[in-house]
């Protein structure tokens, strides 16, 4: 069963975010604070969730399908080549122990973070759903900043504790009212 052809709901470049450039289904769950592009709790609030909206709307407007949303989003995490892979399946000693080691690591992993959920989120926004592998990534982001972040952020700088809490719920929920992705994509 094929996809059938849609149009991305893509925003005016000139204009930024809005939700009348946005799919319905993404904008009846998003809260207004997702609309601002400074707020960096939103998924493009930030300048690599921002960075990853565009990219991901430049696949589209190229004539990119959602069948390669996920490849756009893994070639620009592979492009900027900021977190080793193998982080991103390591126990938690073993990401601590990256953090520790350099004092730009907290910066790097941040920006994937943000590339991860605005990959997943901005394909919501687009197309009205969340490829598998987009939702796989963003939630294993959140899991990371939750678990891992946002523990050594408490004792490395002594933040208070849930300092993310914000962000990790908001982000789930809208994650959670995605569709269901069309029957080809099930896993």
């Amino acid at each position: 069963m094929r996809t059938p052809a849609h149009t991305p709901h893509l925003d005016d470049l000139e204009v930024g975010l809005s939700p009348t450039t946005s799919h319905p289904a993404y904008v009846a769950v998003a809260p207004d604070w997702f609309w601002d592009d400074a707020d960096p709790r939103a998924p493009f609030g930030s300048d690599d969730g921002n960075d990853t909206l565009r990219i991901l709307e430049e696949h589209y407007r190229e004539g990119g399908s959602d069948v390669h949303a996920a490849g756009a989003i893994a070639n620009l995490i592979e492009d900027w080549d900021l977190v080793p892979a193998s982080i991103w399946e390591s126990l938690q000693d073993e990401i601590v122990g990256w953090l520790d080691a350099d004092s730009n690591n907290i910066r790097f992993i941040h920006g994937e973070i943000d590339a991860y959920i605005a990959g997943a989120l901005g394909q919501f926004k687009i197309s009205g759903w969340i490829h598998p592998a987009l939702r796989f990534w963003a939630e294993r982001a959140l899991l990371l900043l939750e678990h891992v972040i946002d523990p050594w952020a408490q004792q490395a700088f002594g933040v208070a504790p849930g300092n993310y809490a914000d962000k990790l719920t908001a982000t789930r929920a809208v994650i959670e009212a995605a569709p269901n992705p069309p029957e080809e994509f099930l896993l």
